[in-house]
């Protein structure tokens, strides 16, 4: 057994993860597609469009490919590849060590669900009834299911995962240290679900931050994005 086998799990992968040698038009213009991401979504999910469920499978399914479409492989992909001039793949995917950051994101998963629903029950438990136009829990159809699935992992997962852990926790662990960039990537990922979460149901935000901190911890820990990538796509 090497020496760098001893400390692959012994310690964080930083050395060996993604580079964080932004120059100055890349963190410019990686920084206006993040802003875009937050703009977009807001209009496509938020209160300027009469949200489609996954009982609608029709519409729902309409509603994710049109997201996929602009925002995962337009805005993101192509905008970091071609635009930003990063290569977005190597931030998601170590082959030497696969098996470990899927086994890292299905553990990441158990406590990410935890961590969230904890909150989440625990608020509205603590202050009374859910809120009005807070978003309710339904048990869809098998199509609905699926869609819920290619959401959380070519939406959700590949969009957020990419812009906040890959490019703003990078360039903040770069600046202010590894710890700092969890807690502060946390609460941007939290805010920018204003427009698709009511201000109603405030305590989702306060959960969405729990996600973010273990989504960046799982970042942290195994240096690419494929374990909180999973992590998040199973949560959804």
């Amino acid at each position: 057994m090497t020496t760098e086998t001893v400390l692959d799990d012994a310690q964080t992968r930083t050395d060996s993860s993604i580079d964080h040698s932004f120059t100055q038009t890349q963190l410019r213009r990686g920084g206006i597609i993040l802003l875009g991401f937050v703009v977009m979504r807001a209009l496509l999910w938020g209160p300027l469009w009469t949200q489609p469920t996954p009982a609608d499978p029709l519409q729902y399914g309409g509603l994710v490919l049109v997201t996929i479409l602009v925002g995962s492989v337009g805005l993101v992909y192509l905008g970091f590849i071609r635009w930003v001039g990063v290569d977005i793949v190597s931030w998601w995917v170590d082959r030497e060590h696969l098996f470990r950051d899927i086994a890292w994101g299905l553990a990441g998963f158990v406590l990410a669900l935890v961590v969230t629903a904890g909150i989440a029950i625990g608020f509205q438990s603590l202050l009374g009834p859910r809120p009005p136009n807070a978003p309710v829990a339904e048990a869809p159809s098998l199509a609905g299911t699926l869609l819920l699935l290619v959401f959380g992992f070519a939406v959700a997962s590949f969009q957020e995962e990419t812009l906040f852990r890959g490019f703003l926790q990078t360039e903040l662990a770069d600046r202010y240290g590894e710890w700092p960039a969890v807690v502060v990537q946390a609460g941007a990922f939290s805010v920018a679900h204003v427009g698709y979460y009511p201000f109603t149901a405030w305590y989702l935000f306060a959960a969405a931050f729990a996600g973010g901190l273990v989504y960046g911890w799982l970042r942290k820990r195994r240096g690419r994005l494929l374990a909180p990538g999973i992590a998040h796509g199973l949560l959804g």
